[in-house]
């Protein structure tokens, strides 16, 4: 997923878990996405090989064993982001559609879509580029697979079925891993500008979506 500018590293931190925490586990998150929004901010600047632990430690007021307690290694910083990043759109995604569970599987990958066209719009050129890098130097099926917002659509998904005919036959998991594995590169590769690759992958969407109406439904 795409991430976020670096001021909504905080604030999706927050979001995730609004329980009471002990003051002392309250005080390392705060510390941590401290230094995570400082360490964002010079990778913004500088990208990933210019970072220096040193310049963020002090910029975020803690020692340098401080910052590796939290972030071992630079790409950690990247890391966080991503997964933060999956929660906010999380959060856009639920928001956008609200409460009405009668929206077909093809909406919900629309929304998604334009959801994260919309946060790349707001995201810096070299936070998001290295947060790609990353994500293609260590593909992982558990990105997607097990994590709230995969877990989110294919739920939704299965609740669309009993009156979208392009998705009845199909199982929700599997069509929204095929889904998003399609729609991975309209939003990682570079190739045509942001609102070029928003128009194809909606129609992408659509191609898939029609393509998967049992044969005797297009025949009637």
């Amino acid at each position: 997923m795409p991430p976020p500018p670096p001021s909504q590293a905080s604030t999706a931190a927050t979001q995730r878990d609004e329980s009471p925490m002990p003051i002392r586990e309250r005080q390392r998150q705060q510390t941590r996405d401290v230094i995570l929004e400082v360490a964002l901010s010079e990778i913004a600047e500088h990208g990933l090989a210019g970072v220096r632990i040193e310049h963020i430690a002090r910029k975020s007021g803690v020692t340098r064993p401080t910052v590796y307690a939290h972030f071992p290694t630079r790409e950690d910083f990247l890391r966080e982001l991503q997964t933060r990043s999956e929660a906010n759109a999380l959060a856009q995604l639920q928001n956008r559609l609200g409460r009405d569970e009668s929206r077909t599987g093809v909406d919900l990958f629309h929304e998604l879509v334009d959801g994260l066209f919309d946060m790349l719009a707001t995201t810096n050129d070299n936070l998001r580029r290295e947060s790609f890098a990353l994500m293609l130097r260590e593909p992982r099926p558990e990105r997607w697979l097990g994590n709230d917002l995969f877990g989110f659509i294919a739920q939704r998904l299965a609740a669309s079925q009993a009156h979208d005919p392009r998705t009845t036959d199909r199982d929700p998991e599997d069509l929204t891993r095929i889904a998003m594995t399609a729609l991975f590169p309209f939003i990682v590769i570079e190739g045509s500008s942001s609102e070029e690759r928003r128009r194809d992958a909606h129609q992408l969407l659509d191609w898939l979506f029609d393509s998967a109406i049992p044969a005797e439904e297009t025949t009637r």
